[in-house]
């Protein structure tokens, strides 16, 4: 009988033993479940900051290549206003030196014609 009641305390022991362990690691599994959750709203989050954030960055080129567009324009507007006008006054100025020389050569001219 001594042989059965120790069988029945080892076993007893191991069943307690075998619980505890069990119990732990049903614990340790639950707190990796819930660091698994926990990282995957982390990483959720993150993308979604990430994505906002390449987002605004997006909008943010566009409206510089949009305001870089409007400069351009209205620099390269007065620009050519600038060589217009300044060819317009090449043209005038030409032409009066033409008018002065066509008069000069028609005295000329004249004056050796008589």
């Amino acid at each position: 009988m001594e042989t059965f009641y120790f069988t029945l305390g080892v076993l007893t022991v191991l069943f307690i033993l075998s619980v505890i362990g069990i119990v732990r690691v049903w614990n340790k599994v639950s707190n990796i479940e819930d660091s698994k959750e926990d990282l995957e709203d982390y990483i959720g989050d993150t993308a979604d900051d990430l994505s906002n954030e390449l987002e605004k960055l997006h909008q943010h080129f566009d409206e510089e290549i949009d305001r870089l567009e409007r400069n351009f324009s209205q620099e390269s507007e007065e620009l050519g206003k600038l060589i217009d006008s300044r060819a317009d006054k090449v043209e005038n100025k030409l032409g009066l030196k033409i008018q002065k020389l066509e008069g000069a050569v028609g005295s000329f001219i004249v004056k050796h014609n008589k």
